[in-house]
């Protein structure tokens, strides 16, 4: 008799995990709650244009989600971002980051437009790190404790936290190395530098590109995966959530849209907190916490010139966005299907759901963007909400019998590191 698989979850990794059951021989269901596929990697409809809802790209530091996009036929639609700094508004300056650096990690100290931003001092400070000896790296060493032990804080404060707190929403001493990548700290060990790291990581991205899109978005992914594992036999099932969870003789039984489905494996492919709820034998998370991403549609051609590059990070409260995407300038698809008018997306940490988000964006586009756009410039905007998918080590990938957790489920954060998850060799 066929093994049967339980996936909950309709994700990117809840939807690898069934195709590999599937293709293994084992008879799968996967159940969805919402109305869609692909949690964070799903399109947004707005003013006549399709464009992603979360995700709008993915890192290069594996091959891992290239290579699938192209194993599902998608290979000749991926496509590099527009080559342009990022930007950094604080509360009395703005200033593009150094293109030459990695996670905000300048590979080049004493470049000018270092210089420009930490000062003399602080570049020659980081410039030395490479000759002092590197000492012990713990497994869980924080990436802002090495970066401040080794480059200095205005390295830290000024390069480093802007570029991994709008990815990660943690503060640079709460965001442990292997959290961006397991193998970071042995990586760090074997370079002997965090700039010689720098630089060995950035030569490996091709053309320089840290991460790479899709033409027509990355939510192509997620519905061509979905076809993909419903031709490897997985029963996809959308708008229904699973209630509650019990083993019962060495099975799963699982309620559901008003009936009960039993598995021998199940897969949790949900936050952490929604997988603690189903199966409380799991290691207790911290507290949920909710992102939302504001995306606004402008007709505004003073923004024509991109005088703010790709993006905007924002920092010391000087918004209450944390970040800024200008998918126009950053994506040539994006400025084709617009025809003139110009997509940001704003990134917010969600403090009080009652607060109206919404409200805040065209004033932050405003402030980091450097421009004064009035209200009927606004041509429509959305606001979607997730749970916040910061990486988080869980130490037990599969702590009871028949269970499985992948993707956030398992602490994993990212396509990169998601995909790579599935597929280890690439």
């Amino acid at each position: 008799m066929a093994e049967r698989v339980l996936v909950v979850g309709g994700g990117v990794s809840g939807l690898l995990a069934a195709r590999r059951h599937a293709r293994a021989g084992a008879v799968v269901t996967l159940l969805e709650s919402g109305d869609g596929w692909g949690g964070r990697v799903s399109p947004l409809a707005l003013a006549g244009l399709t464009l992603d809802a979360g995700a709008e790209s993915f890192a290069t530091r594996t091959p891992a989600v290239e290579a699938l996009a192209r194993e599902l036929g998608l290979g000749e639609d991926l496509v590099a971002p527009t080559r342009a700094p990022a930007w950094v508004v604080t509360p009395d300056r703005a200033y593009p980051l150094p293109t030459t650096g990695w996670l905000g990690i300048p590979t080049r100290p004493l470049l000018h437009d270092v210089r420009r931003i930490i000062g003399w001092g602080a570049a020659a400070e980081a410039a030395l790190e490479r000759s002092r000896p590197l000492g012990e790296v713990r497994d869980d060493a924080t990436v802002g404790g090495l970066v401040r032990a080794r480059l200095g804080d205005p390295v830290a404060d000024l390069l480093v936290a802007p570029v991994l707190q709008g990815v990660y929403s943690r503060p640079l001493d709460e965001l442990a190395l292997a959290a961006i990548d397991p193998t970071l700290p042995q990586q760090l060990r074997d370079a002997g530098s965090l700039l010689e790291l720098a630089s060995r990581r950035r030569r490996l991205a091709p053309a320089g590109a840290s991460v790479m899109g899709l033409r027509g978005g990355i939510w192509r992914i997620t519905d061509a995966l979905a076809e993909s594992a419903r031709e490897a036999g997985v029963r996809l099932v959308r708008g229904t959530a699973a209630e509650s969870v019990e083993r019962i003789d060495g099975a799963w039984r699982v309620r559901a849209g008003g009936g009960t489905l039993v598995a021998d494996t199940l897969v949790l492919a949900v936050p952490r907190p929604a997988a603690h709820r189903l199966v409380p034998d799991l290691p207790h998370p911290p507290e949920e916490r909710r992102v939302a991403l504001a995306t606004v549609v402008l007709d505004a051609p003073e923004l024509d010139a991109s005088p703010r590059g790709t993006g905007v990070l924002a920092l010391d409260g000087v918004t209450r966005a944390k970040a800024l995407t200008h998918a126009t300038a950053k994506w040539r698809w994006v400025r084709d299907a617009a025809r003139g008018r110009h997509v940001v997306r704003l990134s917010y940490a969600i403090r009080d759901p009652r607060e109206d988000l919404l409200a805040h964006a065209l004033p932050d586009a405003n402030r980091l963007l450097g421009v004064d756009l009035p209200a009927d410039r606004v041509v429509a905007s959305a606001l979607v909400e997730w749970p916040d998918a910061s990486p988080a080590r869980v130490s037990d990938a599969r702590p009871l019998p028949g269970l499985e957790l992948v993707g956030v489920a398992a602490g994993l954060s990212g396509l990169a590191a998601i995909v790579g998850a599935e597929t280890p060799g690439t």
